[in-house]
């Protein structure tokens, strides 16, 4: 259990954020930022592989998505993001500039620059979706693409309110594997294999709790 904030490379997490990894509590944007940090700098992808994602965080998801020209943003935008092959892009609703922290839910849009096509997963029913299209409106004129309709794929639904956070880091985790595994002289790449879910395989919302949490703990240990 934290009873300090823990700080590991550009992330922090209060003892406060810990204490939403338990069971029936909403993920905020720390949460979700700790653990895309985590798997960016552990989970690193082969130099020679053909596939180069990125991991949007969402505090910068979420100024993309509510200023007026996100052109402005580009600067501050990581190098990476405008060379990578798959972005990661953590959804939410909150549309108010006065706290970073807020909303009432998650969801996950997945940018392909292959076929420059926007895939979209909602653990509540699609929930998010307009959210998702603006965003994908305001990210296309940064990366200077034209935008194509989005694609809402299968998506496993989340049985409470609470969940949807979880459900885009578990969806994540499992994406993020998968490329990791990818071998560098795969002459054609499945994108559509590689992102659909595998529901069987992804972790339970209690579990990936967990998960987050024992991380926590351990990089806390080390310190």
């Amino acid at each position: 259990m934290l009873t300090s904030t823990l700080y590991y490379k550009d992330a922090m997490l209060a003892p406060e954020d810990y204490g939403l990894l338990y069971d029936d509590r909403w993920l905020n944007d720390r949460c979700v930022d700790f653990y895309l940090e985590y798997l960016e700098y552990n989970y690193s992808i082969k130099e020679e592989s053909k596939v180069k994602p990125n991991l949007l965080r969402a505090s910068m998801s979420f100024l993309i998505t509510n200023i007026e020209d996100a052109k402005y943003l580009a600067s501050a935008l990581p190098k990476q993001i405008f060379s990578a092959d798959i972005i990661f892009i953590p959804v939410n609703n909150k549309q108010s500039l006065e706290s970073f922290i807020g909303g009432s839910h998650w969801s996950l849009l997945i940018y392909v620059k292959q076929n420059n096509k926007f895939l979209y997963y909602d653990s509540a029913n699609n929930m998010n979706s307009y959210i998702a299209y603006k965003f994908a409106d305001k990210i296309s004129g940064v990366l200077e693409v034209k935008r194509n309709n989005i694609v809402v794929v299968k998506t496993p639904q989340q049985k409470n309110g609470s969940d949807c956070g979880v459900f885009v880091l578990s969806i994540i985790d499992q994406f993020y594997q998968r490329i990791i595994e990818l071998q560098p002289n795969s002459d054609q790449i499945d994108f559509e294999k590689i992102l659909e879910v595998n529901e069987q395989n992804l972790l339970l919302p209690s579990d990936m709790r967990k998960k987050i949490r024992d991380l926590a703990n351990e990089l806390k240990d080390s310190k």
